[in-house]
């Protein structure tokens, strides 16, 4: 059996709702008339340049610099009697290349307040402390030291769902649920230095073994990546949208 813990609480926004006035999103920004019947289309235009407007943060909605992204902890325990019985711990994570996402698809519902994109992300590259001790596949790993994890090629779905919420005779969405799905990758590379102690033969040997397998690798640590960048993104979509008016996202 698999159980997955995260602690994915950074310094991307402060939020202070009671002291929040209402915002507008930057001029440079593509603005959608929520009657459009195109709005998709637009949509996918204006979140696609949100994304690059937000690497370096956003001082009028008190946004920090969001790529790179940093994230407190990411914690995966496996249980033992599996193919693979990890226990891995990554700390101080540092990941680089999430600005450069292209939005394929946008899918809106404005009376549910449900929001959808698929996007691909060409590469990410994560660094970390990290902790490691278990098996995978027959292959005992142990370690504590630096890491690195290259992502290329990355296919992942977005959702967003809200409620309207009305504050000072406005209406904001108030986001409630962010859900990521990555759908499929294309190669995914992993550095552990000072696995066993330091034994380099050892280590790099193990490392081979990850990156010959890495799909199966990667299929363990998907399921606590998705949560813990979900949470990440949910703060940050909550901190948007509290204040930003719906009126001023989706024009009339």
């Amino acid at each position: 059996m698999k159980s997955a813990t995260l602690l994915a609480l950074l310094a991307v926004v402060t939020l202070d709702s009671a002291s929040i006035k209402a915002a507008k999103l930057p001029a440079t920004l593509t603005l959608c008339k929520r009657n459009d019947p195109n709005i998709n289309a637009c949509l996918q235009t204006s979140i696609e340049q949100a994304i690059r407007e937000l690497k370096p943060g956003l001082p009028a909605l008190h946004l920090l610099p969001v790529d790179p992204l940093d994230v407190t902890k990411i914690t995966i325990e496996h249980g033992a009697g599996r193919p693979v019985s990890l226990n891995l711990e990554f700390n101080n994570v540092k990941s680089a290349g999430l600005s450069q996402s292209e939005v394929k698809t946008v899918r809106i519902d404005l009376d549910k307040r449900i929001l959808e994109a698929d996007a691909f992300v060409p590469k990410t590259v994560m660094e970390a402390d990290y902790v490691m001790d278990g098996r995978f596949l027959v292959l005992p790993v142990k370690g504590n030291g630096k890491c690195k994890f290259d992502f290329t090629g990355m296919n992942a779905t977005v959702k967003i769902e809200a409620e309207p919420q009305t504050k000072s005779g406005k209406v904001y969405w108030n986001v409630v649920n962010l859900e990521i799905d990555i759908k499929s990758m294309e190669n995914f590379r992993v550095k552990f230095d000072n696995l066993f102690n330091g034994d380099k033969a050892l280590g790099d040997s193990t490392n081979k073994v990850l990156n010959d397998n890495w799909k199966q690798f990667w299929e363990e640590l998907k399921p606590s990546f998705e949560e813990t960048f979900a949470a990440v993104f949910l703060q940050l979509a909550k901190a948007v949208f509290s204040r930003v008016p719906e009126e001023n996202i989706f024009l009339e």
